[in-house]
């Protein structure tokens, strides 16, 4: 009997010591807050600054992109002039490719980016393969 009004006391003392709040927070504790993956633009098209991050410094040019679905055509202009592009964006991923003559006969150059949370893309070229960085915000104008 001595057990168990010691018991009994011992209940009582926890009971009135912790608030019940602490008790059903204990009982109930709060779940992670989960915040929702982030997802990749719907469309690349429109007019894009591009950064080209090469072995002489950065290199500015622009890009003007039109989407059909998953297929991306337009124009990438450089300092070397504008050139026709195609390619493809699915799932955050931009695929293109450019072609052109040059005095050692014609070349491609292959883009590939992913799109970033804040918006831009970020991405490498395959210039004879090599790897360069390169980057790309939509133009403000």
């Amino acid at each position: 009997m001595r057990k168990a009004l010691v018991a009994a006391a011992a209940a009582f003392a926890l009971a009135t010591t912790f608030p019940a709040s602490a008790m059903q927070q204990q009982a109930n504790p709060p779940k992670p807050e989960q915040k929702p993956e982030p997802k990749a633009p719907a469309s690349v098209a429109g007019k894009w600054d591009m950064t080209i991050d090469s072995d002489q410094g950065a290199m500015q040019a622009s890009l003007d992109l039109k989407q059909d679905g998953k297929k991306v055509t337009g124009t990438i202009t450089s300092p070397q002039g504008p050139a026709s592009l195609e390619g493809e964006y699915a799932d955050g991923k931009l695929t293109f490719s450019i072609s052109f003559d040059g005095p050692n006969g014609s070349m491609q150059i292959g883009f590939n980016a992913t799109a970033k949370d804040d918006g831009s893309l970020a991405g490498t070229l395959d210039f004879g393969g090599q790897p360069i960085s390169w980057h790309a915000v939509r133009s403000k104008g």
